[in-house]
Parts: C-alpha cells; sequence; structure tokens
C-alpha cells in the first residue's frame, strides 16, 4: 500500500513571542508547583534535580541534536498549537499559529522530531465541522479524534498531509512516533466509534515506511496491529531494531484509568503484558535502549502518577520519581499526574508535562535531571 501525501504551498508560519523564564506568574506559587519541587529530596525517587520550564504545555519531543523541544499548547482561543523552545525554556516560536489557511481553525499537536531534525509530524484536527464543541473537544491533541498526520519540512514550512481520515464519528489518529532512524512511522488509528458515554473507540497500531520522493513525503508498506482485544490501543513506538512495539491499551479491562502497558514482537507475534497495577501510560525507551520508563499509579494512593523505569522485558520496575507522597512535608495534597516525557539524546534529562488538572488540562512544563546511574539497581 503507497500513501500519497497532500502537498500544501510553501508556507513562512513562524510567529516569535516574547519568553521570560517560560512561566505566567500565576503558576509560581501553585501548591502543586510546591509538592513537585519538594519531591527531589524523597529518598523513593532517583531525581536530582526538577526545574519548571513553561506554564501549560503538553505533548513533549526532544530533538536528536539537544537543541530544541518541541511541545503543543493551548492558546487564549481553546485551541492547540505548535511551539518550539530550548531546552531552558527560552526562545519559544509558534511553528503553527498562523496556519489557519492551511489547517483550519482546530487543534494541532502532538508533534514528534524526524531524527534529522529537519521536519515535525504532527496531528491536526480535520476542518469539517471544525468549531462544534463535542468535536472540538474530542479532537484535543491527547484524544486525537477527528484529525489528522501531518508533516512540516521547518526549512521551507511547507506541510504534507500524510493521512485522510473519515470525516465520520469513526476517525481520528493519535501519537505519531519516528522509528530510531527515521525510516519507519507509527501511530494509533480510529476505526470503530466509541459506545455512548463508555470507552474510547476501537483503535489499530499502525507502521509505515516513510520516505521521500521527488521532495514530498511517502508512507509505504502500511501494516496495521491489533495485537489483543479489539479497544483502545495508545500508540507509544518501535524499540532500536524495529521488531517491537510497545503500546498501551484497556482491552483487557475496557477502564479508562486503568490501563496496561504491553509489547508486541513482530516476528513472533507474541504480546507480553509489562504493567498492570492501576493507570499506566506514556511509555517510552531510554536512548540506550535499556530501559522503558512509563508513568503509573503504582503504590500511589491519591489518584496521581509518577515516572517509574523497567527493562524492555517488564522486570526490574524502579520508581524515578515521587510527586504524590503523603509523607513529605512538601506535599500539599494535590494529585499530580505524569504525562508525556521524552529524553534528552544522553538519556540524563527528562522533558515532561505534568497535569495538575485532566478536565482543564491544566499543567506545567518540568525538565527533570536524573541520577547519573538511574539505568541501573542501586
Amino acid at each position: 500500500m503507497r500513501i500519497q501525501p497532500l502537498i500544501v504551498p510553501a508556507l513562512l508560519c513562524l510567529v516569535s513571542v516574547t519568553h521570560a523564564g517560560g512561566l505566567d506568574a500565576s503558576i509560581i506559587g501553585m501548591p502543586e508547583l510546591v509538592q513537585v519541587l519538594g519531591s527531589v529530596h524523597s529518598p523513593r525517587g532517583r531525581v536530582t534535580k526538577v526545574t519548571p520550564i513553561a506554564s501549560s504545555g503538553g505533548r513533549v519531543s526532544w530533538s536528536r541534536d539537544g537543541e530544541y523541544v518541541l511541545m503543543d499548547r493551548k492558546g487564549e482561543d481553546g485551541y492547540y498549537d505548535i511551539y518550539r523552545i530550548r531546552p531552558d525554556g527560552s526562545d519559544e516560536t509558534c511553528l503553527t499559529c498562523d496556519l489557519q489557511a492551511v489547517l483550519g481553525k482546530g487543534h494541532i499537536g502532538q508533534p514528534e522530531w524526524h531524527p534529522s531534525g529537519k521536519y515535525m509530524v504532527f496531528q491536526a484536527q480535520k476542518t469539517f465541522r471544525q468549531g462544534r464543541w463535542g468535536r472540538d473537544l474530542a479532537a484535543t491533541p491527547g484524544f486525537g479524534r477527528h484529525s489528522d498526520l501531518w508533516l512540516m519540512e521547518l526549512a521551507t514550512r511547507r506541510c504534507f498531509r500524510l493521512t485522510d481520515t473519515p470525516q465520520d464519528d469513526t476517525s481520528g489518529v493519535l501519537h505519531p512516533l519516528f522509528s530510531r532512524d527515521g525510516s519507519k512511522l507509527t501511530w494509533g488509528e480510529m476505526y470503530g466509534a466509541p459506545k455512548f458515554l463508555d470507552g474510547f473507540g476501537e483503535w489499530k497500531i499502525q507502521v509505515a515506511d516513510f520516505a521521500f520522493d521527488k521532495g514530498s513525503p511517502v508512507l509505504s508498506n502500511l501494516q496495521s496491529y491489533v495485537p489483543g482485544k479489539p479497544g483502545w490501543y495508545e500508540n507509544h513506538g518501535l524499540s532500536v531494531d524495529m521488531r517491537t512495539l510497545i503500546f498501551t491499551s484497556t482491552f483487557e479491562n475496557d477502564k479508562a484509568f486503568h490501563a496496561n502497558v504491553y509489547r508486541y514482537l513482530i516476528d513472533q507475534a507474541r504480546l507480553d503484558r509489562l504493567a498492570d497495577e492501576k493507570w499506566n501510560e506514556h511509555a517510552t525507551y531510554s536512548p540506550s535502549g535499556k530501559r522503558i520508563v512509563w508513568m503509573s499509579g503504582r503504590d500511589n494512593l491519591n489518584g496521581g502518577t509518577d515516572y517509574w523505569s523497567m527493562n524492555p522485558d517488564g522486570s526490574d520496575k524502579l520508581r524515578l520519581t515521587d510527586f504524590n507522597n503523603p509523607a513529605l512535608p512538601t506535599f500539599k495534597n494535590r494529585s499530580i499526574v505524569a504525562a508525556d516525557a521524552s529524553f534528552s539524546p544522553d538519556g540524563r534529562f527528562l522533558i515532561a508535562y505534568l497535569q495538575v488538572n485532566l478536565v482543564t488540562q491544566e499543567g506545567v512544563t518540568v525538565l527533570i535531571e536524573l541520577e547519573d546511574d538511574w539505568e541501573r539497581r542501586r
């Protein structure tokens, strides 16, 4: 199968934004932030420092050269756009704020760097029926319904549509991720609408070869995977050798906040459950490929989640952060949800989005410095 993208003419879409430290004044005194920063002193964690980078924020991706981070963030109009910042929060630039003529006025998010640093892939809400409250809510980057995948060539600002999902309620894409060498693109794609007030619908994981033909991106050799029962599947990408998929799903329990992390060994058609205590999500391989870091609510009593690490086979689970520990003096009885995160190229830092309100999507983007030997047992 060969998928030809829709090509949009070159468009300069950089909008500079004055940036002073990355944080709105309103967030500095947040009790949630006090709780997050105080958690560094927990003996249960493996963190040496947490630095607030930006208020609000969302899905994040760190460039291979370490120079920039991509993140999506909700604007005053209620829609998400994609920003590029330095890892210290400076030099903020909006990459999509003037693309309404191309992408419409809807949500744009879930950015992911191509390893070359020349391109980014992202989700964009379909223009069909934009402005309808329910449809707009379902199309936020974390949900991905009524959306397509697009690619931006950063040097020329050309935008290419990579998918064209149906305009009905069965459409959606979520979490596009490149393989380590950039030759493959993976994402989640919706094919069945959810039942009324029940679940997230039915999704599959898509894996395609990614290349260029006469200057345009082409997806080919598309493979679809539903390793377990039909249900919600959130893509977390391929292992370094591209033989294993990792993902989150609720197909075994069908509960929104009781998701499991799995791996699927493609050549063997073998499915392994890696994490299944409470709420698990947002798994990613470390740059070395030796560990998987994911977020989990295990051992937390307040509904919050933290980052943990494990071996690729699910063994040797170790806590990394301790944002939700009531025994710490800085605990403010807030539920901190460790959401999307991305590694620095050397594996020493995580850029992470921490949610403090799941309804309003309020949160903070932070830089987490890990212990030197965090990949090894103490």
